[in-house]
């Protein structure tokens, strides 16, 4: 089995709560290889998030845990996905600068789960 990373839209984010359980149906995700992944990994350090709750501010994702992304980085994190040399040639990526689109118009939150 591949190693991904799974992404998805958070519909209501409950700020008191900590989302340390794995579940991708939850939120409708989607995967990204982890090659594609380990390739925007270090761009990605400078986008603001959350490990687990919002009690734990952080930068960029947490490579084997899980991510909270807030709506104020969902612009970065599209401009970094979609400079990204495989994204052209990625139709993963092309469906999670979709799914960042989405939230950032609905703005929503975004959920990570790492390998």
């Amino acid at each position: 089995m591949p190693c991904v990373h799974e992404f998805g839209i958070i519909d209501h984010l409950d700020a008191t709560y900590n989302y340390e359980e794995y579940n991708p149906q939850k939120f409708n995700c989607i995967s990204v290889d982890d090659d594609i992944i380990n390739s925007i990994y270090v761009h990605l350090s400078v986008m603001k998030t959350y490990f687990h709750s919002l009690n734990r501010p952080e930068n960029g994702l947490a490579y084997c845990g899980i991510t909270i992304i807030p709506p104020e980085s969902l612009s970065l994190f599209y401009d970094i996905v979609t400079a990204s040399k495989f994204f052209k040639r990625s139709g993963e990526l092309a469906e999670l600068a979709f799914i960042i689109s989405q939230a950032i118009e609905k703005k929503k939150w975004m959920i990570h789960y790492g390998i």
